[in-house]
This record gives C-alpha cells, structure tokens and sequence, in this order.
C-alpha cells in the first residue's frame, strides 16, 4: 500500500472499526472531551512509569492535547503519529488513549502506545486496546512490525505485552531518566508473522485433557504463600492482583501452549474457570 493510501486510512478509519464484539471502540481526538481526560490526567498513579509530572491544571491537559494534534498533522512527508480517544461501549466512559507514532513508511514499522484511566487498572481494557490496536496495524495498514519500550519495573505493563504476544528483544540500559535516576528500558516487538502464528495458537484446542493439579500447581507458583484450590479466585485470595493475574496467564502460556484471548484474560477470575477452559 502506497503511503498515500495509508494516509486515508489514518484520517478515514479507527482501531476496531468492525470489531462489533468489542467492549471499547476508538474515536479522533477532540477538545470536546478535554473535561474527561483531565479528570484521569491528574491522578498521580497514572504517571508511576512516565519520564514527566501529573498535570495539575486543565490548562495542562488542554496544552497536551494540542500538541497531539501538532505532532499528527501532515507537513507532507505523510502523518508521522495518531492518537485516538478510547471509550466504554457499555456507556461512553473514557477509559483512556490509543497511539501509533514514529510511522515508518519504507520499512512498515511504527512504535505503539497506550494509557488507561488508573481507575480502571486491572479490568481487562488494556488488552482490548491491544488487541484492536494490532488488528488495525497488520491487517488494516498491512504493517510488519510493531515496537516499544517501557521501564524495566513496569511489571504490569510487562505481563500484558507478554500476554498478548510481544517478544521481548532485550534491555536498553539506562534509557530512561525520572528525577535524576537512570531507569533500563525493556525492548519488544511483534512482526506480522508473529501476530498471524499468536492467531493460529490462541485457535487451537487442547487435545488432552491437563490434570487439575497441574493447573493449580503452575498458579500457585505464581501466588506465593498461598494454598491455593479449585474453589480460589481473585476474590477470596490476597495475592491474587492484576499484576499477578496477568503472570498467571503468561506461565500458563509458557508452560502448557496455550494462548488466552483478551476477553479470556478479563473474564477467567478462578481456578475453576481457567481450568474449564483449558480443557475445553
């Protein structure tokens, strides 16, 4: 696809666009909806792995926002980024944004991005995000390869890329800077061949049935000092938080070949329905 065309379907078309499954849908960004991200821009938890401060005023946001819309104008080397809103289907509550940015035409690479309102860590919609974000990328702007980085601490977000099937590539040292302390960077992608084989997988069935025990031994290796059982659950056992929860389905992976779906990741909260699935 010529970069012409690419170009129309950045301006003409959104991240899950057919995705009518979908619990979240994107849409352009809009000075409309200054008020709402304002109100998640200023929770200091949402900055925990950003290089910069909360904003404080909605004069912040406001400024943030226009410097988005300078850095997705077209100065006719063809858009170099694009941001877009991200809603709940459920009742048009923003729950964050969705990017692409550093557009490589020639070599069909682009890095991506995502932020997600603090309140609504640990639903699932980080996964949504990605997911649509590369269906849109590999099959809607025929791309090859998708990259990034993040802080070396930032467990969580380290789970989900695993989870949804990035490879890590490696450390970037010291590549970040916050107040004064130099921070590695963890390296990943994801190649179109990759994306379609984390397809192919996340379709297969299991062919034998895994024993219980088996399952339960590879979560409780993730759920230290926990006697876990079939009747555990994210809410009747302490450890058992989002981050920790994103690592059960990435050593569930791992160890037994198995890939999740998104909404496989947001719905299975238990031993008992991890375990139905695994032995579907």
């Amino acid at each position: 696809m010529e970069k012409k065309g690419i170009n129309t379907i950045l301006e003409t078309i959104v991240p899950g666009q057919q995705a009518k499954d979908a619990e979240i849908y994107f849409e352009a960004l809009s000075m409309s909806s200054l008020e709402e991200m304002h109100a998640y821009s200023i929770n200091e938890k949402l900055y925990e792995f950003f290089e910069f401060d909360a904003f404080k005023t909605i004069d912040d946001t406001r400024r943030y926002l226009k410097e988005l819309f300078k850095r997705m104008h077209d100065h006719g080397e063809g858009r170099k980024a694009c941001y877009w809103f991200v809603r709940r289907k459920l009742d048009n509550r923003l729950v964050g944004t969705g990017t692409i940015v550093n557009i490589n035409y020639a070599r069909k690479s682009l890095e991506w991005g995502y932020a997600v309102d603090p309140e609504l860590w640990g639903t699932g919609y980080i996964l949504s995000i990605q997911e649509l974000l590369k269906e849109y990328i590999f099959d809607v702007l025929n791309f090859n390869r998708i990259y990034g980085q993040t802080m070396i601490t930032n467990k969580r977000t380290i789970s989900s890329l695993l989870a949804c099937g990035m490879i890590k590539e490696g450390i970037l040292r010291d590549f970040y800077c916050k107040k004064g302390v130099f921070i590695d960077g963890w390296s990943y992608s994801m190649l179109k061949k990759d994306y379609y084989n984390f397809l192919v997988q996340k379709n297969k069935k299991v062919k034998n049935l895994i024993p219980e025990e088996d399952i339960i031994n590879i979560i409780s290796s993730i759920l230290d000092n926990e006697e876990i059982t079939f009747a555990s659950s994210m809410e009747n056992t302490d450890n058992w938080d989002s981050i920790n929860h994103m690592l059960i389905f990435v050593e569930l992976k791992q160890k037994l070949n198995i890939d999740f779906q998104p909404r496989h990741i947001a719905e299975f909260k238990s031993i008992k329905s991890i375990i139905n699935f695994v032995n579907l």
